[in-house]
């Protein structure tokens, strides 16, 4: 089944690229409106669910009740301050160790892993 590439759907994808700040739905929501502001609320969470499915962007699941968004869809974990809640990108993290362990001791199929590190940034500290 093909998905359409609609220019509302073009122009949240990009806005959600730019802005590299792990945004909330709401949040993107109003960097997008800023941009193009006949993009409603429902268009914006309706497109995002569908780049989810598509794999083109990342949900970020969190422990504080709200899920982000990233763009970046290279592997990669993040860090989320328990403080201020920001989402810092993690990249050359090794996970792969992990997952054999995993595999091997559950005898488990893995398909995708998603490391989330929880602590206080150095703004914070």
């Amino acid at each position: 089944m093909s998905t359409r590439n609609t220019k509302q759907k073009e122009i949240i994808f990009t806005t959600l690229c730019e802005l590299r700040t792990h945004p909330t739905i709401l949040e993107l929501y109003e960097a997008v409106h800023k941009k193009e502001s006949s993009i409603g609320q429902a268009t914006v969470y309706r497109n995002v669910s569908k780049l989810v499915e598509e794999g083109k962007i990342l949900k970020v699941l969190t422990k504080d009740g709200v899920d982000h968004y990233d763009g970046d869809c290279t592997q990669h974990s993040h860090f989320m301050c328990k403080v201020c809640h920001r989402l810092i990108d993690l990249y050359d993290i090794n996970t792969d160790s992990l997952v054999k362990q995993v595999r091997k001791d559950y005898s488990l199929d893995i398909f995708g892993v998603h490391v989330l590190f929880e602590g206080i940034c150095k703004k914070c500290k």
